[in-house]
């Protein structure tokens, strides 16, 4: 802290818990430096400062965008989305080569950022190894355990016999520091040995359709949904990206979707009332709703291509959460080894942050929004856009009939339901 120059700060997921650090503070800066309460910051007499915050909503990120800090601390990484991370470890820089950068974090296997954490730091590395990526940046595991605090083991002994009461997977992620162990997880059903394949080809006569979770400052989620003769979901390409306007969204989905047929698109209910912004032609789209915009850009986007017939209607989702998750539950149920939902392994997006959600504290029926939710949204309003599992049974009078003719006269069937 001789340096004057000098920026640091600590983040915690809510301010709530920032709190704890702020007080313990107290204790260690007291007779070094000053504390001002509007900044939530630590000046010492140099000018050097350490500043307290938090991060709680995922757009909560950008109140940070052009700062610098040479010092960037994460208290419980794992309550923290990856893209988060990703987005404040930029701000870790610095304009004085006398003051190095550098990133430190403590985390616990769990919570919502438990796999994200764990792939970064845990899997395929030795402990107290150092190593380093393509861009040349360094990084460390450091394992640690209860009894690795002798300051705690001392002052409450107790403390291990608490832990040693909680529930198996609790106790292994919390005393034994376990990251094979996921406590928490709200899609139980999910196994990436199962729902995750490799690409195929997709019949052409199998119906698909897109479901979206819209976000501008924080990710667009979009999947490509085939449905296969047996009314199973098929999820084989994906948009995960930030900063897209309504139109550019519609305009890429379509570029995307190329020659394919697709049938629909379900969105969230939220951009069919948002009629305030994100549109990248904001004079000439006055007062229209998201989803107008959408439905205007895929219209005008078949019509440049000569295709006015194959454009797709733009659609409101079904929004009940608890119902939806049952449904989404039960396509995910492995039923002699297999499952009605798939993922293609090329959708990395999806595969790696989906897993991830854990259950509301509040509620635990339902999932906590903390996380990165996007794609388990879009995966409910791609479920709840389908008829129930049991009204997609075929006749068994089809069995005399070629697979060809079979399958177009399930799709047939199908697309008669859905009238």
């Amino acid at each position: 802290m001789s340096n004057p120059n000098y920026r640091g700060i600590i983040f915690r997921r809510t301010f709530p818990r920032l709190r704890e650090i702020i007080d313990r503070s107290q204790q260690w800066f007291m007779t070094l430096a000053t504390y001002g309460k509007n900044e939530r910051c630590w000046t010492f007499p140099t000018g050097a400062k350490l500043f307290f915050a938090h991060c709680q909503y995922e757009e909560s990120k950008y109140d940070y965008q052009g700062h610098e800090y040479q010092y960037m601390g994460f208290d419980q990484l794992e309550e923290f989305n990856e893209s988060q991370y990703e987005f404040l470890k930029v701000q870790a820089r610095t304009s004085d080569d006398n003051i190095p950068v550098r990133i430190r974090a403590t985390a616990n296997p769990g919570n919502v950022g438990h796999l994200w954490v764990k792939r970064r730091f845990v899997d395929d590395r030795q402990p107290m190894a150092i190593y380093k990526d393509k861009l040349g940046l360094t990084r460390m595991f450091i394992p640690a355990k209860i009894y690795d605090n002798p300051s705690l083991m001392n002052n409450d002994p107790m403390y291990v016999k608490r832990l040693e009461s909680l529930p198996e997977q609790d106790r292994k992620a919390l005393l034994e520091g376990d990251w094979n162990i996921f406590a928490g997880q709200y899609f139980k059903e999910w196994r990436p040995d199962v729902h995750i394949i490799e690409p195929y080809y997709i019949p052409k006569i199998w119906k698909r359709f897109v479901a979206g979770d819209y976000g501008h400052k924080k990710p667009s989620s979009v999947g490509w949904y085939a449905v296969n003769p047996e009314g199973g979901l098929i999820r084989y390409r994906e948009i995960y990206e930030e900063g897209l306007y309504y139109d550019e969204l519609a305009e890429k989905i379509c570029d995307l979707s190329a020659d394919e047929q697709i049938n629909y698109a379900v969105f969230d209910p939220a951009i069919f009332g948002d009629k305030q912004h994100h549109s990248k032609k904001k004079d000439s789209r006055e007062g229209k709703s998201g989803g107008e915009i959408m439905q205007e850009a895929v219209r005008n986007w078949f019509e440049d291509k000569k295709r006015p017939d194959d454009s797709f209607l733009v659609t409101r989702a079904d929004n009940r959460r608890i119902e939806g998750w049952r449904q989404l539950k039960s396509l995910l149920r492995i039923v002699d080894g297999d499952s009605n939902f798939k993922i293609f392994s090329t959708c990395t997006h999806f595969t790696t942050v989906f897993p991830a959600n854990v259950h509301d504290p509040h509620r635990p029926e339902d999932l906590n929004t903390n996380g990165e939710d996007h794609n388990a949204d879009e995966a409910r309003y791609a479920v709840m856009s389908r008829p129930p599992e049991t009204d997609l049974k075929v006749e068994e009078d089809l069995s005399h009939l070629s697979p060809l003719f079979k399958m177009q006269e399930i799709k047939k069937q199908r697309e008669e339901m859905m009238r």
